[in-house]
């Protein structure tokens, strides 16, 4: 089954890679199997990030996690979802994406000294008026280079909010799917 879904991914060749992992990612989750799923997204030694090389880029993800999912601090996982996000910023984005998501990450774990001062700062960032969410989307369909220099930090920041979101649920959804497998 899995030659068969990469079989199909391959010949999407019009896709860009990073395009083409994204739109496998969930159909692999049905066919890796449980074992193998945790032998390549469970990174336990902090060299093996390729990313979120920094512990600070690392404790905004694991807040993120925790802000998003609202998991309780017992509730366990399949996979490492911080390690799932580093696989896939590494695979699927450019070089320019990755360079803003981390920079983003940076911007928010500034001036933070605990996990509770994180998690506080990161829920006032996704507790916004719905003419303050509107403007964002609208300024992230932007170019970097088309942003006003004083909304730059912003434009950072919800770059790294959207895109480590959409790694973590599908990280969540994938690994609730093999763990009910």
């Amino acid at each position: 089954m899995l030659h068969g879904i990469i079989k199909t991914g391959c010949f999407m060749a019009d896709l860009q890679r990073r395009n083409a992992i994204k739109c496998l990612a969930a159909l692999f989750g049905a066919a890796i199997t449980p074992v193998a799923a945790t032998q390549l997204f469970d990174k336990t030694d902090d060299n093996h990030f390729e990313v979120l090389k920094a512990a600070a880029h690392r404790d905004v993800v694991t807040q993120m996690q925790a802000v998003i999912l609202e998991l309780e601090p017992n509730d366990q996982l399949y996979f490492n979802l911080v390690a799932f996000t580093d696989l896939m910023l590494a695979n699927t984005l450019t070089l320019t994406e990755r360079t803003a998501c981390v920079k983003g990450a940076e911007l928010i774990a500034e001036g933070v000294l605990s996990s509770s001062q994180l998690a506080n700062k990161l829920t006032s960032l996704f507790t916004i008026s719905s003419q303050q969410q509107q403007r964002i989307i609208a300024q992230q369909a932007l170019p970097f280079s088309e942003v006003s220099p004083d909304k730059r930090d912003e434009y950072l920041i919800y770059k790294c909010i959207f895109t480590v979101r959409e790694f973590l649920l599908l990280g969540y959804f994938t690994s609730e799917k093999l763990q009910a497998s």
